[in-house]
């Protein structure tokens, strides 16, 4: 691959990734029912409205479930995947190995943006712990609060120090490598 390819296939995982976070965030601001004014989640809907609009026309949400957010996250990751396979390999995948590999992709994609939001989390607890609030902190909260309270219920907070965030940052963890060893075992049926 020469520099050009690299810099290339930097630029498109990039801007892929930063805006796949968008659209997950976006999805599980709703799924969640996350504070709809703060203002980190007015930004992430501001960002991701255009593209979601023409989408919602033909995918109305059910629920509390943004099926437009997620085909979009999933139209994104397919494109990606392709454009790697023919710059890099000068072909195009076939289906249904283009579908495994985003699928595993945006498992572990979504993994990674917990792990990340749990980092966060764990890093601005002592910000807020010495009596600031934050916006980020207030949508981390409550975007990890699913992860965060059955591992309370086995860890529960000791003297003001939460502990429990340890643990979910390890489940976390768990499930990248289960996962990894799941993509290879199917993948390697699927002749990957």
């Amino acid at each position: 691959m020469n520099a050009l390819q690299d810099v290339s296939h930097l630029l498109v995982s990039s801007l892929a990734g930063f805006y796949m976070g968008l659209l997950w965030l976006r999805f599980l601001l709703q799924f969640l029912h996350a504070d709809f004014y703060n203002p980190v989640s007015q930004f992430v809907e501001r960002w991701t409205r255009v593209p979601l609009r023409p989408l919602r026309r033909m995918l109305p949400s059910t629920g509390r479930v943004d099926v437009a957010a997620l085909l979009l996250i999933v139209l994104i990751k397919l494109l990606e995947l392709s454009l790697y396979a023919a710059v890099e390999a000068h072909t195009l995948l076939p289906a249904p190995q283009l579908i495994f590999l985003a699928i595993f992709a945006l498992l572990s994609q979504l993994l990674y943006f917990y792990q990340g939001a749990v980092i966060l989390l764990m890093i601005m607890s002592w910000v807020v712990a010495a009596g600031g609030y934050h916006a980020v902190y207030a949508l981390l909260a409550e975007i990890t609060e699913p992860l965060c309270a059955p591992a309370r219920r086995i860890i529960p907070p000791m003297g003001g120090l939460d502990l429990s965030i340890m643990l979910v940052f390890l489940g976390i963890q768990i499930a990248e490598v289960l996962l990894q060893h799941l993509f290879n075992v199917l993948g390697a049926a699927l002749g990957l």
